[in-house]
């Protein structure tokens, strides 16, 4: 694993602009600590059937906490990236964010997520961050993303099962699907937009996105009850 003074493409330095379907220009970089304020109003631009996807509970707000967590990452066992729509005459605008968290107990493993505002859904943004995170994800010798799943009922289980025959799965018990999926490595395959969209990882975080399965919140949730500030 690479230590503080690995060189990385997805780095403190990264900075891209990428082309949406419909012609918009998105800004992407590395999350930080002064992006407090862009998420909470990301955050409260996505529609509640949105904000249940990510969280798995009905949210009107981030916390202090939950904005502290999800922004002050240390690049390497949590990895964040944003994208921005920059404005000449007004703030910059958060759209999406993309992250994985190791997992303390199996280094080459994370749990991995993908956000999207709903006005930007639909137009290849959420395949350019997955995209984006595999690579990042591969350069932190990261090669599983796990999730586990809610499947309420039987064609939402039919449907995890069929990601890809390379899933493996497990049940955690509580009537959950633990699904652990290989991360598609990118030096074997070309770097085109949209490249992974036919991929098991990008299946199961769109079934997510479009809510029909749901991801327990995990890792990439702030551990323990949120806070009350």
């Amino acid at each position: 694993m690479g230590g503080p003074g690995q060189k990385y493409r997805y780095g403190e330095s990264y900075e891209e602009t990428v082309h949406l379907t419909d012609g918009q220009r998105v800004h992407l970089r590395l999350m930080r600590p002064s992006d407090k304020e862009m998420l909470r109003e990301g955050f409260e631009h996505l529609s509640p059937s949105s904000r249940y996807a990510r969280f798995m509970a009905p949210k009107s707000r981030l916390t202090e906490r939950e904005l502290r967590y999800l922004t002050e990452v240390n690049g390497i066992d949590h990895f964040a990236m944003g994208a921005i729509r920059r404005h000449f005459v007004s703030k910059d605008q958060g759209v999406g964010s993309a992250r994985f968290v190791r997992l303390a107990d199996e280094p080459d493993t994370a749990e991995a997520a993908v956000t999207v505002l709903d006005d930007f859904q639909g137009i290849g943004l959420g395949s350019i961050l997955l995209q984006r995170l595999i690579e990042a994800a591969w350069e932190r010798d990261i090669r599983w993303f796990r999730n586990e799943l809610l499947a309420e009922n039987a064609a939402s289980r039919r449907m995890i099962e069929s990601l890809s025959p390379e899933v493996k799965f497990r049940n955690s018990g509580d009537g959950a699907i633990v699904a652990t999926l290989p991360v598609p490595e990118p030096d074997r395959t070309p770097t085109l937009p949209g490249f992974f969209a036919g991929t098991a990882v990008h299946k199961l975080l769109s079934y997510a996105a479009r809510a029909k399965v749901s991801i327990r919140p995990g890792a990439t949730q702030p551990p323990g009850p949120p806070d009350s500030d």
